[in-house]
């Protein structure tokens, strides 16, 4: 195979209470353009607004996701279509290992299976929690060792709410505290399964229960006022809101017969400058939309 274009969902970990183990993936997408080239050449583009920070050099995590498979390059094009803003909590970096890694086992001919491109993937970002729904879709709940798929349900939507401001995910994790009580630990526990539970069954009833979060979220509140007060304004709402990922962008599941008038509530109370997606769970998660030979 000489060229192939790769789509890769954006996703959203932790959904509250899973923090580091519950991902999903949204129906909100990069392309990622991977083409041989005849010179000894290595060119990386990027195509849109969100493009204009991205690595040209083999820094790009494209680059060297593409290079853990095929060695390193010498002749190749790679150009990404951005649609997925960086540092906003919505895995754009997950998105680009997993983009460079689809495209590689089908520009090389390679019999990975999709395990062994996730144990790749998490090589590069530490944890599953984003890659595995990227390469996935739907839902996953990952551990260091397992994970496991769940069908997205029809019933449940997420609503994204897109700060305009970015935050590293290194300095958001920095500010975890190393140690939590056993009273918080066991509530989270408890949560994260009821949340593992609603997902599979579809029952958006519990989600308010199910996505609160005392281990990672308070701290992090913290560092990012804004999006403390707009979850805590959405859930006072009965909208079962979050931080999406590290943040600062802020997500939340709805009922789909709520889903709009959830909309509009999230738009009527965001801070100046953010922005508001409904959303759905992109059920296939990175795929080849196009391969050609020469």
């Amino acid at each position: 195979m000489d060229t192939v274009v790769v789509r890769v969902p954006a996703t959203i970990a932790n959904l509250g209470s899973g923090f580091d183990a519950i991902g999903l993936a949204l129906s909100w997408h990069n392309e990622v353009r991977i083409e041989r080239r005849q010179d000894d050449v290595v060119v990386v583009s990027g195509v849109g607004d969100l493009a204009n920070g991205l690595p040209r050099d083999s820094t790009n995590l494209i680059v060297r996701s593409l290079e853990s498979v095929m060695g390193p390059l010498r002749s190749i094009t790679v150009n990404q279509i951005v649609a997925i803003p960086m540092g906003r909590g919505f895995g754009s970096s997950a998105a680009a290992v997993v983009g460079g890694l689809v495209g590689a086992r089908a520009l090389a001919g390679t019999d990975d299976t999709d395990e062994q491109l996730l144990e790749r993937a998490v090589t590069f970002e530490g944890h599953a929690d984003n890659v595995a729904p990227c390469l996935l879709g739907g839902i996953t709940v990952s551990t260091a060792e397992s994970t496991l798929r769940i069908d997205p349900p029809a019933s449940i939507r997420p609503l994204v709410c897109v700060a305009p401001q970015a935050m590293q995910t290194k300095v958001a994790r920095a500010a975890l505290p190393t140690e939590v009580s056993r009273a918080d630990a066991t509530a989270n526990l408890g949560r994260a399964a009821l949340l593992v539970a609603a997902l599979s069954q579809g029952r958006s009833d519990v989600l308010m229960d199910a996505t609160k979060d005392l281990l990672h979220q308070p701290v992090r509140f913290g560092l990012m006022p804004e999006s403390g007060e707009l979850v805590r304004a959405l859930r006072a709402e009965g909208i079962a809101a979050f931080l999406a990922g590290a943040g600062p962008s802020v997500a939340a599941l709805v009922d789909d017969k709520a889903a709009l008038d959830g909309e509009t509530t999230a738009r009527a109370l965001l801070p100046e400058g953010w922005d508001v997606r409904l959303e759905s769970i992109d059920p296939q998660g990175a795929r080849i939309v196009s391969e050609r030979e020469k």
